[in-house]
């Protein structure tokens, strides 16, 4: 008789390695100052089965930096295709985008997300290597791949986030960019997070100035977090994403398993191994954070990260003030910037 998986996994966030080119100063899985550690095939292989990986499942590539074990990302690629499984996306920071990488994004349709933090100068202080990334993003540019870009929100980084938006209308091929507060953890520090009232301050500006170039983008820039206001209907009614309903699991390099990649290396999150499994660990997903839901202007908000929130509620309440922003028909209400579905709790990658 065949094996038949208690659970149908809708998202595996894969870490391929935990080796990275860069030392971000608030990486949550403090990459580079951990050992060197390489998925085993076969820990996909049995995650994949366990977890019943199918056709309706989504699967994110990441790390570390995936591109330095490019043939265990082929690999990956290969078993979650033969699979069936549809959508697969890579999120990379950027510096190794070459021509192979350009070669395995075209001849597997991968979806691409991109690490920036902000123009160079700030993406320097922060990660490093922002000319390499630029030049990485300008070879996606050439290869005409779309990509989306991803930036995480601190106090060193916040006051930028319009210069970043204007940075990344020059790229035909940028589709979206999605916020990712800070999650302290790994390297990073409650005091690195952003003041509420910068955040308020730079989403605005942000979002006015990606209404102003979408009103001359033949593809719009899609600010994530604007979008994400508009997913799922009403509060209350719908998961922020599969892993708060326990249908999303992060697999890390070791080959263990987590609910959610923001919570991998916490012993009290951890759901088992890639070989067994912890089912009811697993189902029973991540607890929403309703704390200040049917108290504000957002109606048909998905909800605050249950991941950040676990991590920090100070986090949490900043990325409730983005939702906020739409809700209260500020500037990005009713703005040429797209709020169609679509922003990745895991990462904000955007299909070739």
């Amino acid at each position: 008789m065949p094996f038949l998986p208690p659970i149908a996994i809708r998202l595996l966030v894969v870490w391929v390695t935990t080796r990275c080119q860069l030392r971000c100063r608030y990486c949550y899985m403090s990459a580079g100052d951990v050992p060197e550690v390489n998925l085993d095939e076969r820990s996909f292989a049995a995650a994949a089965r366990n977890l019943g990986l199918g056709p309706g499942a989504e699967v994110q590539i990441a790390g570390g930096e995936p591109l330095l074990v490019p043939r265990v990302v082929e690999n990956v690629i290969a078993q979650a295709r033969g699979l069936g499984v549809a959508r697969i996306g890579v999120q990379t920071n950027g510096v190794a985008i070459d021509q192979s990488f350009i070669d395995l994004v075209k001849r597997h349709r991968l979806a691409v997300g991109v690490s920036l933090d902000g123009p160079p100068a700030v993406n320097d202080r922060v990660r490093g290597r922002g000319g390499d990334v630029l030049r990485g993003l300008a070879r996606l540019e050439a290869a005409g791949i779309p990509f989306g870009v991803t930036a995480v929100v601190c106090r060193d980084t916040v006051a930028a986030l319009p210069d970043l938006g204007l940075l990344l209308a020059g790229f035909a091929q940028a589709r979206s960019l999605g916020l990712d507060i800070l999650r302290p953890a790994g390297r990073a520090r409650e005091q690195d997070l952003a003041s509420p009232s910068a955040l308020r301050r730079a989403f605005a500006a942000l979002a006015e100035r990606l209404e102003w170039v979408n009103r001359r983008r033949q593809s719009p820039l899609r600010l994530r977090e604007l979008a994400a206001a508009d997913c799922g209907g009403s509060a209350g009614n719908s998961s922020h994403c599969p892993s708060e309903s326990g249908l999303g699991a992060a697999l890390t390099a070791d080959g263990a398993l987590y609910p959610c990649a923001s919570l991998a290396g916490r012993p009290e999150y951890r759901c088992g191994t890639a070989s067994a499994p912890d089912y009811a660990r697993l189902r029973r997903g991540l607890p929403p954070d309703t704390s200040a839901c049917g108290a504000c202007a957002a109606t048909a908000c998905r909800d605050r990260c249950p991941s950040l929130a676990l991590l920090s509620p100070r986090a949490s309440r900043l990325d409730c003030l983005m939702r906020l922003f739409r809700g209260s028909d500020d500037r990005g209400q009713g703005s040429g910037i797209s709020n169609s579905c679509g922003g990745k709790a895991a990462g904000n990658w955007t299909d070739i």
